[in-house]
């Protein structure tokens, strides 16, 4: 039986005793971690959290307590919260690393995996932990140092959905790879985004021509209509109409004859949650496009600092011969210009659209870490079996969805999802 998290440690800023030993500089002193380890201790932090998002000048929502706690409450029942936090000995907070550690589907007797938090069912992208700039040395050093000592509470890593050329996410690979791990790496996502100029025109120059061509013309089109365009960010009116949303997106899906798990119950039952959290600190926006007082196309993102993220789209199909869905990107894009926002992140995913409006690209992956424990060693069969049935159902999933109506597909797929989420770590 492992031994209990120990809660807080004191690291001297001169030399760390690990198993790969590390030179701490950067802060005169010392600097303590500690495990954030239940609910009302991820409450009593949140406080700091935001203020740490806020003073790095952090770019992710996905990265915000809002979000990550939201998840915490949807799906950490069945695992173990592990959250570390550096700081210095005032007590400022220099660093959070906002990990769980995840239950084998084998129980007691299966390998343990140190996670991300929030990185399944939601589509949380960038993963990483969070640094002050200006100890970032000194704050990676320190939570690969707790990681380390910390083995005996997991058995293998896995940091899913991070940003393969962030520094910050490749010091912390480095300082676990010093343990003598083996890494294996996986499932690499693509995630579209550009650059904001000052002005909407200036941005529309540098697309190509035929989509400026059929921006302007589907506005104009639209306008003819009576278009009219809602920049929504306050709680409530975000709330009142979020369902406009959901609505839209449903429809979007409906009409392609495909499944998407935006609309799951228990999808939809944690953006509830979410939503009322993100939207109190101000990072989420709802924009709507309207003829009359009815939404024909619906967007929501985040914003976080500068960036805005593209989180999920909807609209009406009645209106596609328009070119509904190109207006609203293009309205929306001028809107995060308008907004004072200098990056647009369209997120995971290779579709087409995308790269109409996009830039440039980065590479979001998954990194998997092993040691010469047996359990560890047992993770990556486990890893294997998960990604080969996660490929399996994403195909009977296709398959279905060319031969059985649409609300069937959605019912089967429900149950599907339901079953693998009382799986520990499926």
């Amino acid at each position: 039986m492992s031994e209990p998290i120990a809660r807080s440690v004191v690291l001297d800023s001169g030399l760390i005793a690990t198993p790969a030993t590390h030179a701490v500089c950067g802060l005169p002193g010392s600097v303590t971690v500690t495990c954030v380890s239940t609910a009302s201790e991820l409450e009593d932090l949140s406080g700091e959290w935001k203020e740490l998002f806020t003073r790095v000048g952090c770019q992710n929502a996905f990265l915000s307590v809002e979000w990550m706690a939201s998840w915490w409450r949807h799906w950490g029942g069945r695992h173990r919260l592990f959250v570390m936090t550096v700081r210095e000995t005032s007590g400022r907070l220099l660093a959070i690393a906002p990990f769980y550690i995840r239950r084998s589907a084998f129980g007691s007797w299966g390998p343990r995996a140190l996670c991300f938090l929030a990185h399944k069912w939601v589509g949380s992208d960038h993963l990483n932990v969070i640094v002050d700039p200006d100890h970032e040395q000194l704050g990676v050093e320190a939570i690969v140092w707790f990681v380390g000592q910390q083995r005996a509470e997991w058995d293998y890593i896995e940091l899913a959905d991070s940003e393969e050329a962030s520094p910050v996410f490749a010091r912390l690979c480095q300082g676990i790879r010093s343990f003598g791990m083996t890494e294996r790496v996986t499932d690499s996502e693509v995630c579209p985004y550009t650059a904001l100029p000052p002005s909407f025109e200036k941005y529309l120059a540098g697309v190509g021509a035929k989509m400026r061509y059929n921006f302007r013309r589907s506005r104009r089109a639209l306008e003819r209509e009576g278009l009219q365009f809602l920049a929504l960010q306050g709680e409530a009116e975000i709330q009142e109409r979020f369902g406009e949303l959901v609505r839209l997106h449903r429809l979007r899906f409906q009409q392609q004859h495909k499944y998407s798990s935006f609309l799951a119950p228990h999808i939809q039952e944690f953006h509830a949650d979410s939503l009322k959290h993100m939207a109190a600190a101000g990072m989420a926006r709802l924009f709507l496009l309207q003829i009359g007082d009815k939404a024909v196309a619906a967007l929501y993102g985040f914003s976080a600092n500068k960036t805005f993220s593209f989180y999920q789209i909807g609209m009406d199909p009645v209106w596609s011969h328009l070119s509904v869905g190109v207006a609203m990107l293009g309205c929306s894009i001028e809107e995060a210009i308008r907004s004072g926002h200098d990056e647009f992140d369209f997120l995971r995913g290779d579709e087409s659209y995308k790269f109409q409006w996009a830039r440039d690209t980065r590479q979001d992956v998954t990194r998997y870490l092993f040691d010469r424990r047996i359990r560890s060693q047992c993770g990556w069969p486990e890893v294997w079996v998960k990604t080969a049935l996660s490929g399996l159902i994403r195909g009977c999933i296709g398959m279905m969805e060319g031969l059985l109506p649409h609300k069937t597909v959605e019912h089967l797929i429900n149950v599907v999802r339901k079953i693998r989420e009382r799986s520990p770590s499926i």
